[in-house]
């Protein structure tokens, strides 16, 4: 729940502080999942104005909630069965994975941007996450292929793709994620999302047809077949707010029925 919407002063631990806003998945709803964004407009306190900028190589990109993330959240709060354990690589604000630990997952949220994974932190303090380490920050750069990821359930990407780098790395890692399910019992599931004009994520659509499956398409179906270990879904600039206010429509019409 927000506890205000009202823009605030988030201090970061490198000591500078930042104006950010409390960004939640339904702006209608007081108990939607939520995230900060970083702001670029000023913040009054006391009477005092207030602004502020992001730390130096901190990615404005990483501060912001993109469309496939409000999709991707808001697919994750519908289909996400609570006793997977989720990773996000590039969570950004890490809005899938605050709607994730809401849902009653344990979570690890990753991002290279240190400034991007401490305003994760604190939105997951005040909403109550922190408890018992169910949820975790961690820094991890896509781009290397030495780094090697946490092992859970589900790995969730949105909108990843803003270099070619970027998406060839992923796709290593995706094919890196779903070799092990050879040799275990246990399924490991990713959920990747893209928007259809990201130039990049037909490169990581190439690697991973070259690598893992040549008949792979991404999919404008938005019901995962949980049982499936990939699932790449992608959409118009045009529908992504269509897309996102059937599934929110669903969402709200599921619990009503269910309350």
């Amino acid at each position: 729940m927000i506890i205000s919407a009202q823009q605030r002063l988030l201090t970061l631990s490198c000591g500078s502080q930042i104006n950010v806003n409390p960004t939640p998945l339904r702006r209608d709803d007081d108990n939607s999942p939520w995230c900060y964004t970083f702001s670029v407009s000023p913040v009054i306190i006391d009477d005092d104005v207030r602004s502020s900028t992001l730390p130096p190589r901190a990615n404005f990109l990483a501060t912001q909630v993109w469309p496939s993330s409000r999709i991707a959240s808001t697919i994750i709060e519908q289909y996400l069965d609570p006793s997977w354990k989720v990773c996000e690589l590039g969570c950004g604000p890490g809005l899938p994975s605050l709607t994730a630990a809401m849902k009653g997952s344990e979570v690890i949220a990753t991002d290279l941007d240190e400034c991007a994974l401490e305003m994760v932190e604190a939105a997951a303090r005040e909403q109550g996450f922190l408890i018992d380490q169910r949820f975790q920050t961690q820094q991890f750069d896509l781009t290397s292929r030495q780094n090697v990821l946490p092992d859970v359930d589900l790995y969730v990407m949105s909108d990843v793709f803003e270099s070619s780098n970027v998406a060839e790395s992923a796709a290593y890692h995706v094919q890196s994620i779903l070799s092990k399910n050879s040799n275990s019992q246990s399924k490991r599931r990713v959920w990747v999302f893209a928007q259809s004009d990201r130039a990049q994520r037909e490169t990581f659509l190439d690697v991973m047809r070259e690598a893992y499956d040549e008949t792979l398409e991404w999919s404008l179906n938005q019901n995962p077949d949980l049982d499936s270990e990939l699932w790449l879904l992608t959409w118009t600039k045009l529908q992504s707010n269509t897309i996102e206010e059937n599934l929110c429509r669903r969402n709200r019409n599921e619990m009503f029925e269910v309350g």
